[in-house]
């Protein structure tokens, strides 16, 4: 038997066994996919020539627990740079995503007094025709950018975050899974055990005592359990628990998920930076670029000249779509040809690499990352207590804070989670 065994080798789960492992406890974590990170995941080779990330990318705000990672593992930052490009009804221009009605936006969003609905709070006070462009794009970008429904997604929450990140943010340099790798060589040097391709199935437990049954027959024995497995998961009972957490699973119908898929397009050279009469619509310096595309926000790795470019699909629209990858794979193509006024056709032909990441099928996240809604706190407040002191959940849908969603959360939450343990 050990002290704790944690499910989950995600930010969260990772940042509580280096913890704990530090504090003399035996801890073993279980991780179902044959790698740690979770929705962290930077894809080395498969032809592409630089790091490329499958998931969590940039990092937005003011990140402690994340920069003091950084620092201890001697991996610096980088930010972006360069110009911000816009494509509607096939028109280029140049500009940044926002402008002063997002400034009168930002204003309203101040004064309001009382949460609602970000859907709600623009039909109460943006509802007029002459807002029509404004409320489109706060539309597009709350579902774009944030995953999340305008019609559930909290205006409290949506404020809060927008004061706090610069959109643009800025990376790990050589990718995110290098905090994970870290993380996990300090939990091998105090001696925590990893058991990777292991996915509980079952929880049997009571005060004091768990057992988790995994999908290759094992059985797990320790004196308590994390749970840090994505909220989308465990709103679909893939992992049972004996006795039941009724509360719990009820509070995590109350949490939503935003689904992302992305595509990682790597040209044979930048053809946004191709010389005058070039076949390509040109986009000299491209950082991001927006657009009314099918896929519609792209950005590039700039400072990095690698010739890669990013694709961005979120939120409510991508269960009206069809999932295959192949078809997903098209519609990145044919986004790509009407972006650069030329054919699909041309766009693969100059490519070198592609590759498509649905989060939304993937069977260990089913989704990719948390929103606020209206009834999040109060159902962070009933996950964050943990079962008669025995069986505790992190993750980045369990932090109250204008991080929710990113790998901030995760690590904040996996070592509030600590101290609770610790308290215990």
């Amino acid at each position: 038997m050990v002290d704790i065994v944690i499910i989950g080798a995600g930010a969260a789960g990772l940042y509580a066994a280096r913890a704990l492992a530090s504090q003399r406890k035996s801890v073993t974590v279980l991780e179902a996919r044959d790698r740690i990170g979770g929705r962290i995941y930077t894809i080395r080779g498969e032809n592409f020539s630089v790091p490329v990330e499958a998931g969590a990318e940039f990092m937005h705000g003011d990140l402690p627990l994340t920069k003091g990672l950084m620092k201890e593992a001697n991996i610096s930052y980088f930010g972006g740079e360069g110009r911000v490009w816009n494509m509607v009804d096939n028109t280029l221009s140049e500009g940044d995503l926002f402008d002063d009605e997002w400034d009168e936006l930002i204003r309203q969003l101040q004064k309001l007094d009382h949460d609602m609905t970000i859907g709600k709070f623009l039909q109460l006070h943006f509802g007029e025709p002459k807002y029509r462009v404004l409320t489109d794009s706060v539309k597009k970008f709350v579902e774009g950018y944030d995953a999340a429904d305008i019609d559930k997604a909290s205006a409290f929450a949506l404020r809060d975050e927008w004061a706090s990140e610069d959109i643009k943010g800025y990376r790990p340099v050589g990718g995110y899974s290098g905090l994970m790798d870290y993380l996990y060589s300090e939990i091998q040097k105090h001696e925590g055990k990893l058991k990777l391709s292991t996915a509980a199935r079952k929880v049997v437990w009571k005060r004091d005592h768990v057992q988790v049954l995994t999908d290759n027959k094992e059985t797990i024995e320790a004196r308590k359990l994390l749970v840090t497995a994505p909220v989308s998961v465990l709103k679909k009972g893939i992992i049972e628990f004996d006795p039941p957490l009724a509360r719990h699973r009820e509070a995590f119908w109350d949490m939503e998920v935003g689904g992302v898929i992305k595509f990682l397009v790597e040209f044979n050279d930048p053809i946004w930076e191709r010389r005058e009469g070039s076949q390509f619509r040109q986009m000299p310096g491209l950082n991001f670029l927006f657009s009314d595309a099918r896929v519609p926000t792209w950005w590039t790795q700039n400072p990095n000249p690698a010739p890669l470019l990013t694709g961005w699909l979120a939120g409510p629209s991508l269960s009206q779509i069809d999932q295959d990858t192949s078809a997903l794979s098209r519609l990145a193509f044919q986004s790509l040809g009407y972006l650069f006024g030329t054919s699909d056709e041309q766009i693969r032909n100059t490519t070198k690499a592609m590759k498509v990441i649905n989060w939304n099928v993937d069977p260990y996240s089913l989704g990719a990352y948390a929103y606020a809604t209206l009834k999040t706190s109060q159902a962070i407040q009933v996950v964050s207590k943990p079962a008669d002191d025995t069986i505790y959940f992190a993750g980045e849908a369990l932090y109250e804070g204008a991080e929710m969603g990113t790998v901030e959360a995760a690590l904040a939450s996996g070592k509030q989670t600590v101290e609770q343990i610790n308290a215990s």
